[in-house]
């Protein structure tokens, strides 16, 4: 019976044999007719969605027999004769699966091949959440997104009707509309966004939108005239103010003239240490991206330095021998420290006047002494006042 069973087994890879060299489909190449599952991994599935693919083998003699443990996800089904698995999977999960292949030899062979198969969830529903758009303006950089949920990533953006303003774009891969329009107007189209999720899970939704391209807006010059008025050798700071205008505003003087040492900057400053006194007449201008422009006259005074002015009275109060005196000078006016000096005469004995204007001591003598004190301010500006000062006899316990 053994023998038997040999001579039939190489009868039947005889047969293969021919049957391989007539070209059958299925038919190994090899010379042994070794039997073999070729697929090596199932596609995902997903939850209520219908569910198609086949496994396949190669070599043996076909007619094949597939069979599978454990069973395939409820309500799959495998055709145990084109290895066929078709269904609408009603449950997620992982299965790990081992099919079997037989061929038709006698006695036949077979072999196994473990697979495994996900069933992913149902993909959420996909959905354009943008629902409108922002103006854009002429010649002003434009970017906006369409917004997305749900589906299957990556998703693929495209405008199926209409058509986008002018110098505007759409990313097929972002869904960013973006660039630089280039006609006032209002472009109604309608946008397309599909998911991966391929012929049988794949989704494409909709969603009409408009995009409305305003005329570019000229640059309007809104800082009031005459300009805050600065003083002679101090140090003079204004920025000039916009409104509208597209991207970066440029400033310049166009008639006129500026005071003495002050400069206007490109980007509205007005600056500088002024040197002399008067009001000076000028007109700016400035200008957009667009070359759009506009114009507006200033005036700007300038004055001149105020000197300092000694405020305190003369005589100074009087001051009893040997008793402790002070009295700080005062002064109005000038810019910085102010420094005090005695110019001429001389202060009572054991009196003295300090940088800051107080006479202080213990005067030792009764005297009525007249000097001339000077205050100096930062700017070398300066004031001088004669004073008398009467030390008495001290009268007391």
């Amino acid at each position: 019976m053994r023998q038997r069973n040999s001579i039939s087994h190489s009868f039947c890879a005889v047969v293969l044999s021919c049957i391989c060299m007539l070209g059958v489909t299925g038919c190994s190449s090899g010379n042994d007719g070794s039997l073999t599952i070729v697929t090596s991994s199932l596609p995902d599935g997903a939850v209520n969605h219908p569910y198609s693919t086949a496994v396949s083998g190669s070599g043996g003699l076909p007619p094949y027999t597939w069979s599978v443990t454990p069973a395939l996800p409820a309500n799959l089904t495998l055709n145990t004769q084109t290895g066929t698995i078709t269904g609408i999977p009603v449950a997620a999960g992982i299965t790990s699966l081992t099919f079997t292949l037989q061929d038709s030899l006698s006695p036949p062979q077979a072999v196994q091949k473990p697979l495994t198969l996900r069933i992913n969830p149902p993909p959420s529903p996909l959905s354009i959440t943008t629902t409108s758009l922002p103006a854009g303006t002429v010649g002003a950089p434009y970017n906006q997104p369409v917004q997305a949920t749900g589906g299957t990533a990556p998703l693929t953006w495209s405008i199926v009707a209409g058509a986008l303003p002018q110098g505007l774009a759409l990313n097929a891969t972002t869904g960013m509309i973006s660039g630089t329009p280039t006609v006032a107007a209002t472009s109604a189209f309608t946008v397309q966004v599909a998911d991966s999720g391929g012929p049988e899970l794949g989704q494409a939704v909709t969603q009409a939108l408009s995009i409305t391209i305003n005329p570019a807006t000229p640059p309007t010059i809104t800082t009031p005239s005459p300009l805050p008025a600065g003083t002679v050798s101090q140090a003079y700071s204004q920025t000039l103010q916009a409104s509208g205008g597209t991207g970066t505003l440029v400033w310049s003087l166009v008639s006129g003239a500026l005071p003495a040492n002050l400069t206007l900057s490109s980007t509205g400053t007005i600056s500088g240490t002024p040197t002399n006194a008067g009001t000076s007449n000028f007109t700016v201008k400035v200008t957009d991206a667009l070359s759009l422009s506009a114009t507006k006259a200033f005036s700007l005074t300038i004055n001149p330095l105020i000197p300092p002015t000694i405020t305190t009275p003369s005589p100074l109060p009087s001051g009893p021998v040997g008793v402790a005196y002070s009295q700080t000078l005062q002064a109005s006016g000038g810019t910085g420290t102010l420094v005090w000096s005695l110019v001429s005469g001389a202060l009572p004995a054991n009196l003295t006047l300090s940088s800051t204007g107080v006479i202080s001591g213990t005067p030792t003598t009764v005297e009525t002494s007249n000097f001339t004190v000077k205050v100096t301010d930062a700017l070398s500006l300066s004031a001088t006042k004669a004073f008398s000062l009467t030390i008495t006899i001290h009268i007391g316990p």
